[in-house]
């Protein structure tokens, strides 16, 4: 490795602007790399600037858990991870669990050189990224750049985390009269201010008077239409959604709140196709794959639903955020896609599958375990599969008895062996 010479952050003095207290050494960081090199290195590269709290994890599903457990000052991740999670998913949500606290540093680390062309117009930007490969002193310089930006924000970020709001206001306009290349940051932060404060016509005007001098500022407008929204102009909000989303195709929480809009608006088709395109663009979010799925259900469109709840399964499976609940309505959704007409193996297969799992994750819990016979019970009637309903009620029954499912009323259970043809 080639000699590099490292700047002393731990000398860095607080300015004006103000600077945290807390010590390089207790910083927390994360490393997250699937490369074993690279992990060795960036954890090299961070022990020689002083830090000494420093965590690796290989995989994105496991930095994920971190993540969400416990805050870091620095996190830096692989873009392209092997798995569920990639380093784009952990940034979106390590914004949104630090919401409120912007000192967190994330670096983007990637072998991927189109990242350039996209990183701009991500609704979620890292606060800076490397190209694989690069020299240790790129990195010492972007981190060094990115340190003096946290330390100019300081105390606006502490202010927003005491959700002071009026103070947010007042740092913004003063580190934008000590640092003009952070007006935007500055500019965007008065608006949310405005905003979490309630005053949503002072802040649609506010960024309404920032889209005059810059067309092209995807975050105002979709601030325009966050005010909209709370101010029930649904069509409006519509409008400027679309905007921000033409501006920038990966803005995700503008396709979110327009799916939103179009609710409001009870236009559903639009807002599954909203939901269909932000799936189109960011494919592997369970939580848009659900809610794509419940949209579906409600249009009794059981082929889109089954898809997106097979999508969640797959993306949560093995993970913190598989559950019972899932699965239910996966095997709802294809039992109506067969109530509908369809069949096949295919389908049989995906719904075999889905109760298995069901039953291993849920065998614990007698109420799932008689969910999973209820809806096994009704695949076989909706087939009219009469032999193998009844064979499935009687395994049903002994489980009942055996304490390992919960019973059933006795109205359900009278309902259940007519439609069985028992009585």
């Amino acid at each position: 490795m080639a000699e590099v010479s490292i700047p002393d952050f731990n000398n860095l003095k607080p300015s004006k602007e103000g600077s945290s207290n807390a010590s390089v050494a207790n910083k927390r960081v994360l490393i997250v790399e699937d490369i074993g090199e690279m992990r060795l290195m960036l954890k090299s590269l961070m022990t020689s600037l002083g830090y000494s709290k420093i965590e690796i994890e290989p995989s994105g599903q496991a930095a994920l858990k971190r993540i969400l457990e416990g805050r870091y000052d620095i996190v830096l991740s692989d873009y392209n991870l092997g798995g569920s999670v990639d380093g784009q998913q952990l940034l979106e949500i390590t914004r949104k669990t630090y919401s409120l606290d912007h000192s967190t540093i994330f670096m983007m680390i990637t072998a991927d050189t189109a990242y350039e062309a996209v990183v701009s117009a991500l609704e979620y930007q890292p606060d800076s990224y490397l190209v694989k490969p690069f020299p240790p002193e790129s990195f010492m310089r972007r981190l060094g750049r990115v340190i003096k930006q946290k330390q100019a924000f300081h105390n606006l970020n502490q202010a927003r985390l005491n959700e002071d709001w009026d103070q947010v206001m007042e740092e913004a306009k003063y580190v934008m009269s000590k640092h003009a290349p952070y007006a935007s940051l500055c500019l965007k932060s008065i608006g949310e201010a405005l905003f979490a404060k309630g005053e949503y016509k002072q802040a649609k005007t506010h960024y309404m008077l920032i889209t005059q001098k810059h067309k092209n500022l995807a975050w105002a407008y979709y601030g325009i239409a966050q005010c909209e929204m709370e101010m029930e102009q649904y069509a409006g909000a519509a409008k400027n959604l679309q905007t921000t989303i033409n501006l920038s195709r990966h803005f995700l929480s503008a396709y979110d709140l327009l799916a939103d809009a179009y609710e409001k608006l009870e236009d559903l088709e639009q807002a599954q196709a909203i939901l269909r395109s932000v799936l189109e663009v960011s494919p592997r979010s369970p939580e848009r794959s659900k809610r794509m799925g419940d949209i579906s259900a409600k249009l009794n469109d059981w082929s889109s639903a089954e898809q997106a709840y097979g999508r969640v399964i797959r993306l949560s499976r093995d993970t913190i955020n598989e559950t019972v609940e899932m699965y239910y309505d996966h095997l709802q959704a294809i039992t109506n896609l067969i109530n509908s007409g369809e069949e096949g193996k295919t389908l049989n297969d995906k719904f075999k599958r889905s109760l298995t799992r069901l039953r291993i994750i849920g065998k614990a819990s007698p109420v799932s375990v008689t969910n999973s016979f209820r809806i096994e019970v009704q695949q076989y009637v909706t087939r009219n599969h009469m032999g193998e309903a009844i064979k499935t009620w009687h395994n049903w029954n002994r489980l009942i008895a055996d304490g390992k499912a919960s019973p059933l009323s006795e109205g359900q259970e009278y309902s259940l062996k007519k439609r069985l043809g028992l009585l």
